[in-house]
């Protein structure tokens, strides 16, 4: 068995958690490969050129963290398992004070893989992206409204006047959409969110359709950007067109079956509850 350990020196100062992780599994006899970033740098280059990154990768740092590493993973068909480092960590599995379960979990086999759906896009320039949570297409600034079409398999479903437009997995239903009064949809729901930000509108009520829909915003042409699981790009000029389609990738996550997504979501999100 070969495990590989990613961690995020922001969070994991000098990677010392991640290196005692290492050292437990050197007394198991397990091999480990060892990858690290720093702070928004995803450093995921020498993740990328590995021929192996091993059987599981087990990711230290918060959400943040995991969504850097999930499109390499998913790209090579390997389960990731959270540690989290951060606040939130609502794709985290285990806590810092679990390393030796863990360990024990994985050497056994004692675990399940929950297979979570991914978004691609295409913008107008030709470039493509891969995203778990949400596909963001938007104003560069704060202060200034851009106009969106929102298509749907070919049929105009609306106009939006706002900061952007949100297009989410079920799994980013609970990320930045939620922030905008979006519904929450539960992970075996086959389903993508259209949800405006900010919209300048009476009527604007967030949209929820089939995960084979293929969904087209196309921009008024002012500047304007697209935001990958948090990674910002130029759009491209002229009139911004990006089509967001169900990936033919999927992401895979590492399930100790300690808390169910009901569970977490009250333990994670209520926060008045606390």
């Amino acid at each position: 068995m070969k495990i590989g350990v990613y961690t995020n020196f922001a969070k994991d100062p000098h990677g010392m958690l991640a290196k005692k992780f290492c050292g437990i599994l050197a007394k198991r006899g397990i091999e480990c490969a060892f990858f690290h970033g720093e702070g928004d740098d995803p450093g995921l280059s020498a993740l990328d050129r590995s021929e192996r990154i091993g059987d599981v990768l087990v990711a230290f740092g918060g959400d943040g963290t995991m969504l850097n590493v999930v499109g390499c993973c998913a790209e090579r068909s390997v389960p990731i398992l959270g540690v989290n480092l951060g606040r939130i960590g609502f794709l985290t599995e285990a806590s810092r004070s679990d390393l030796e379960q863990v360990v024990d979990r994985l050497v056994a086999g004692d675990y399940s893989v929950e297979e979570r759906t991914m978004l691609e896009a295409e913008t107008s320039d030709q470039k493509s992206y891969v995203a778990l949570n949400e596909i963001i297409l938007g104003t560069d600034s704060n202060s200034r409204v851009c106009s969106i079409d929102v298509e749907v398999d070919g049929v105009k479903a609306d106009s939006v006047r706002g900061d952007g437009v949100i297009v989410a997995t079920a799994t980013g239903s609970t990320a930045y959409s939620l922030s905008c009064n979006g519904p929450v949809v539960a992970p075996d729901v086959k389903a993508f969110v259209i949800n405006a930000i900010c919209p300048h509108s009476l009527h604007f009520c967030p949209l929820v359709v089939s995960d084979s829909s293929v969904i087209t915003l196309t921009g008024d042409g002012s500047k304007m950007r697209v935001t990958v699981d948090g990674r910002v790009y130029p759009a491209g000029g002229g009139d911004c067109r990006v089509t967001v389609r169900k990936s033919g990738r999927s992401a895979l996550f590492v399930r100790l079956g300690e808390q169910g997504f009901y569970e977490k979501l009250i333990k994670k999100l209520s926060y008045w509850s606390e």
